[in-house]
């Protein structure tokens, strides 16, 4: 008898142990390629991002229910192709001549009245055809980045006019601003987006030879002003005029503004990283990372997709780059292993990708899985964080 419950109990043991390894094994396929910008990892998704850019996208190709919603998806694949095709690039140089054709596909799209129609219905008035004395589209930093990585790739492409009076647009915006803080929206004001502003100009002036603008330095001093002491999350929300939150400090646009600020300031992205590095959660070598910190709660919404039981989606997502920028390979496995269990990849012949990513997700998971320091190196003289 007792033979009998001892071969039982291992036969339970090993299967308790095959449901904690194998999952976390498959689902981690991958996962420390991705880590250390191996050439086929890296390849696979964009090859496969680069063929959905370019076989088309646009507003109609999202169903949320709010047309600025289904142009903000398309207007955010865009600038996610673009910045990991450039560190696709930037990673492995033979490959700049077949990418940046796509980046400056993307970069047409993102300058394009069709693909800009949800903040011009937002404010009224195109917010690239008010360049340079118009005010708010906090959304163009998106396009400003992306514009700043073609143009480090390829320094005499044909938007390097706008990208120029984009980039002095912006900065005039934010430095006439009190609190380093202007609207996205019509009284809508995020730090992840100004966060985004920041490191485009950055790039822009790493890209173009320029000395930084004295006034960075006090955006990057007075950012503190956003981030939760508490939690180490950046405020969700803020009000412009009042310097002063207007929302729970929250991890989606926390792991944001750490990736855009990593072309501005190493440090400040860092810090924010550790505030996602403590809002980390999981089991079973899955990792996620908590949407609210405690104290705080809320549900999901179009920022931080669906929470479940307090893991956000976008927060989970977008923090595979801080953690891949801030050598935390042990989060960016683990994050990883979750992307891959509910994205569910699938190899094709034109490349790798996540079936229920749509071309969005698929573009955020390789602009964050490819996310690198490697564009100081191409900084000219006089430019650089």
């Amino acid at each position: 008898m007792k033979s009998r419950v001892a071969r039982w109990s291992v036969r339970v043991a090993a299967l308790v142990a095959c449901a904690a390894v194998v999952p976390q094994t498959v689902c981690g396929v991958g996962a420390a390629d991705l880590y250390s910008d191996d050439l086929a990892a890296q390849e696979g998704l964009a090859r496969q991002v680069a063929v959905s850019v370019t076989s088309g996208v646009a507003a109609s190709s999202f169903h949320t229910g709010s047309p600025r919603f289904d142009g903000e998806w398309a207007f955010g694949t865009f600038t996610m192709t673009t910045m990991g095709l450039g560190h696709v690039a930037l990673s492995h140089p033979e490959l700049r001549e077949a990418y940046v054709p796509v980046m400056e596909r993307c970069a047409e799209e993102l300058t394009s009245p069709s693909t800009n129609a949800f903040g011009t219905e937002a404010w009224g008035s195109p917010g690239l055809e008010g360049l340079p004395g118009g005010e708010g589209h906090g959304y163009l930093g998106y396009t400003n980045l992306a514009l700043g990585m073609l143009r480090l790739l390829a320094p005499e492409t044909r938007f390097a006019g706008v990208h120029d009076r984009l980039t002095e647009a912006l900065a005039r915006r934010m430095e006439a601003s009190p609190y380093g803080l202007f609207e996205t929206y019509p009284g809508e004001t995020y730090p992840a987006d100004m966060s985004m502003v920041a490191g485009s100009i950055a790039l822009h002036d790493c890209a173009t030879g320029r000395a930084e603008r004295p006034w960075l330095a006090g955006f990057r001093a007075g950012f503190s002003r956003w981030i939760d002491p508490g939690s180490g999350l950046a405020y969700q929300a803020a009000d412009a005029k009042a310097g002063a939150p207007a929302g729970p400090p929250r991890a989606s646009g926390t792991a944001l503004a750490a990736y855009a600020l990593s072309f501005l300031d190493e440090g400040l992205s860092k810090r924010l990283h550790e505030g996602l590095s403590r809002a980390r959660g999981g089991a079973l070598g899955f990792g996620v990372v908590r949407e609210y910190p405690e104290g705080h709660e809320g549900s999901g919404d179009i920022d931080s997709g669906p929470v479940v039981l307090g893991a956000g989606v976008s927060a989970t997502g977008f923090s595979l780059s801080a953690a891949k920028l801030h050598g935390d390979p042990g989060m960016f496995v683990a994050l990883y292993r979750t992307a891959a269990l509910f994205g569910v990849p699938v190899q094709k012949p034109s490349g790798r990708r996540f079936m229920s990513g749509g071309p969005l997700g698929n573009a955020i998971l390789l602009a964050m899985t490819t996310a690198t320091f490697k564009w100081r190196s191409h900084c000219k003289k006089g430019g650089g964080a």
